[in-house]
């Protein structure tokens, strides 16, 4: 009997995950400045209702550092994670703190849940990809369903230097830079041949 109950038990969450037939993130472009503003949608499909407490979106820049390190003969890798950018916005249901009793149904369907986040208009570091490191933006959905493993998704942007206006009169100016040549004299000891 005993194992029954534990059927019955992890049953119900799978039926639940396999009532999402589609999930998928969009944006209205890959590449943005500092302070534009991030417009994309949710796009889910389920074939039954679904209790679902909610749909969160994150906007996140993520910085992540390696540095490998020898101490005294010894080798150690130092990593650290750093997030320049955290915003969440909940695009549907209620956020996951939310004490609720009534836990909102999404009816069955093709739904489109749109969201927009304003990128900050500060020095953002441009989006990198490095040996040493990596300086990543990107979008990230959580399906909210009770009592079940919360389906993710991921979707990645870049972010670029900030706009730069050519015709503003510090561009315009020509650089004086001179070309310098500079002469290495090298003497060389000959030994005489016999």
């Amino acid at each position: 009997m005993l194992p029954l109950l534990f059927f019955s038990q992890v049953e119900p969450e799978k039926a639940v995950m396999d009532y999402i037939s589609s999930f998928d993130i969009r944006l209205g472009k890959e590449t943005y400045f500092a302070g534009e503003s991030i417009e994309g949608s949710v796009l889910l499909e389920n074939t039954e209702n679904i209790k679902i407490k909610g749909i969160r979106v994150l906007l996140r820049g993520k910085v992540h550092a390696t540095l490998k390190v020898v101490k005294s003969g010894e080798r150690r890798t130092m990593k650290d994670d750093q997030y320049i950018i955290d915003e969440k916005t909940v695009i549907w249901g209620n956020d996951k703190s939310a004490e609720v009793e009534v836990i909102p149904i999404l009816p069955r369907g093709v739904h489109q849940l749109p969201f927009t986040f304003e990128i900050p208009q500060t020095a953002l570091p441009c989006s990198l990809e490095s040996r040493y490191g990596t300086i990543r933006y990107y979008i990230k959905v959580i399906i909210d369903i009770p009592y079940a493993s919360s389906p993710q998704g991921i979707k990645y942007f870049t972010v670029i230097g900030p706009h730069i206006d050519c015709m503003e009169q510090k561009y315009l100016e020509s650089s004086d830079g001179q070309d310098r040549m500079t002469t290495v004299a090298c003497a060389v000891k000959e030994e005489p041949s016999l």
